[in-house]
């Protein structure tokens, strides 16, 4: 049956993703913005049910001519939470573990050790950061893990270990920790690692990512850049700065527009009722399961405005993700800085292209 549905997904894409390119005003609009905002590359792209309208600008970095590839990637941030959530979701459809799931079931050993606040949470809770896990959104709280020297999985459990002993937080406060034991429970369910199953799950799904900075992988593609009071300064490739390994699951994925947007794609379908790689009753859960942060999606639940959405940033790249499934739409916007000036204009351009997607169209 597995077998028969993976079929139909590649047949399915081959008509869903339909990449075309946006119309020469809206380009004229985009570079516009990059200009008066220094956003140095930005990939942007309108997602309907059967077609992606993408566009993709720039250089690598600010101080450089050559224009970057069409198949940049761009690092996607925490909105690699919503890759991890599509894992769990996939494995509970097969069974492996669910939402209910005790994290304390899996990890018996290290209950003698946590907080009496922890013993009860939940694969789920995890995922939807209801959990009371501290955040761990900043360097500053991580660099005391800075020594830890063991495999990803061994540091992820050693993290873990380290964060079910500290005081917990207020229920709904955002955690990137969280995410950390989520991918623990993932591992011990399926038997394979985090990494394994992001690879599975993209293999399956014929698309191209990778993990860390995208300009790790290529010079060509963009390098994040740092807002220095105003002024940009690009990250090389070997520049210090970077995430710990043991939090991929939390936001450490890049992706091109191309394919992230394919796979927002499957979500825009599945929460229209088509069942794909989940079946369609899933992405609902997924997206609206509880409000205002189901799994892996934030969400706004109005009469006439149904909205799920995510953004992304490490502090040198940004990504927004937005899918309006009552207009039959989504919109990312991705760029290599993260400077509050550029992240107010992409809001705006987001704005404008879900008030008039048929502007957008070529």
């Amino acid at each position: 049956m597995r077998a028969l549905l993976f079929l139909s997904i590649s047949l399915l894409f081959g008509s869903w993703c339909n990449a075309q390119q946006i119309s020469e005003e809206f380009k004229n609009k985009i570079r516009q913005l990059q200009q008066e905002h220094q956003i140095p590359a930005i990939a942007v792209s309108l997602i309907t049910p059967d077609s992606i309208f993408s566009y993709v600008n720039g250089k690598s970095r600010f101080n450089k001519k050559e224009p970057i590839p069409q198949n940049a990637k761009f690092h996607l941030g925490s909105n690699t939470k919503a890759i991890t959530s599509f894992i769990a979701m996939r494995l509970t459809e097969e069974e492996e573990i669910n939402w209910g799931t005790k994290f304390f079931r899996l990890f018996p050993e290290l209950i003698s050790d946590s907080r009496n606040t922890y013993h009860d949470i939940t694969l789920g809770d995890l995922l939807s950061h209801s959990a009371q896990i501290r955040p761990y959104t900043t360097g500053i709280e991580l660099s005391k893990f800075n020594n830890l020297k063991g495999t990803i999985s061994e540091n992820g459990y050693a993290f873990s270990k380290s964060v079910l002993a500290e005081k917990p937080v207020k229920k709904g406060t955002y955690s990137n920790a969280g995410y950390v034991l989520a991918a623990l429970m993932l591992e011990r369910a399926s038997g394979k690692t985090y990494r394994e199953l992001v690879a599975q799950t993209m293999n399956a799904l014929d698309l191209d990512y990778s993990i860390g900075f995208p300009n790790k992988e290529n010079l060509t593609f963009p390098w994040g850049h740092w807002d220095q009071k105003g002024a940009l300064e690009a990250l090389s490739p070997d520049h210090e700065y970077k995430l710990p390994d043991y939090m991929v699951s939390a936001g450490d994925i890049s992706m091109n527009i191309t394919d992230y947007s394919t796979f927002i794609q499957l979500h825009l379908n599945g929460l229209l009722g088509k069942t794909n790689y989940l079946n369609a009753d899933d992405y609902n859960w997924l997206h609206f399961g509880q409000s205002p942060y189901a799994y892996g999606w934030g969400n706004v639940i109005k009469e006439k405005n149904k909205m799920s959405f995510h953004d992304g940033s490490a502090g040198t790249y940004y990504c927004h993700t937005v899918i309006l499934p009552l207009k039959n739409i989504a919109v990312v916007i991705m760029m290599n800085t993260a400077s509050t000036n550029a992240v107010e204009a992409i809001y705006e351009l987001q704005k404008t292209m879900t008030a008039q997607p048929q502007k957008i169209k070529n």
